[in-house]
């Protein structure tokens, strides 16, 4: 480990800061965190997912109940609502936690309710997409991908990969909610490595394309009293 440049103390150039807790940005913090979490729920009776490691699952009975954790982001939603609040006074005695009540947007995805059930949508993240774009002003087009194949034809190198990888990291978890996208999004990226300016223009056909189909999403409905429940690790 060296003094960050710019930073350097002249009188100590060699020493460095000894830490006592894990801070964002450190490749093992998230391990560390991970492994906490996931020992404490495996103690209160949640088994782990085995397709899936950020899910978690707890079957009690008739009841069940599903805890999804991203990094220090987590819902929790079960059948029996009693049970659902024994478990969030649990994680709350283990862990600093703020209860952000009933779900309405995580991680991007809105999360409206409806007497039917919940609705997922991406309408926020799309504008956000736009707007780191510069599009937000663009003229929609009525399909994602143009007729033409997106090849590796002779063309100048783009001038700003970084924007472009940016941009097409954004468009991967639109996927999510977005299927309508996914075929144009798959045939992009297959460009990373080396975008072109023609490659650039395949980027902002797909962003026009969202710009006149935001209100998208889909519909998941109601089978039981499922409450989904966020909350995020206070520290």
């Amino acid at each position: 480990m060296k003094q960050p440049p710019g930073f350097v103390d002249s009188s100590l150039p060699s020493h460095v800061c000894r830490l006592h807790k894990s801070l964002y940005g450190l490749k093992q913090a998230p391990r560390a965190w991970y492994t906490r979490l996931s020992d404490f729920l495996l103690s209160i009776g949640f088994r782990a997912s085995k397709v899936d490691t950020s899910l978690f699952i707890l079957s009690d009975g008739t009841n069940i109940f599903y805890l999804l954790v991203y990094v220090d982001d987590i819902l929790l939603t079960g059948s029996n609502s009693a049970m659902l609040h024994h478990l969030i006074q649990l994680l709350s005695s283990e862990f600093k936690l703020r209860d952000l009540g009933v779900v309405h947007y995580f991680l991007g995805i809105e999360v409206p309710s409806t007497g039917m059930g919940l609705i997922l949508c991406q309408h926020k993240y799309i504008l956000d997409i736009l707007t780191r774009a510069g599009m937000t002003s663009c003229k929609p087009i009525d399909t994602p991908i143009s007729p033409s194949k997106v090849t590796l034809l002779p063309d100048h190198s783009f001038s700003n990969p970084t924007r472009f990888h940016q941009i097409m990291g954004a468009l991967q978890y639109l996927t999510f909610t977005r299927p309508d996208i996914c075929f144009a999004v798959n045939r992009v990226c297959q460009f990373m490595h080396a975008p072109t300016d023609s490659h650039w223009a395949a980027v902002k056909r797909i962003l026009r394309y969202l710009k006149g189909t935001t209100s998208y999403g889909f519909h998941i409905t109601r089978g039981s009293s499922f409450a989904l429940h966020g909350f995020t690790d206070a520290d």
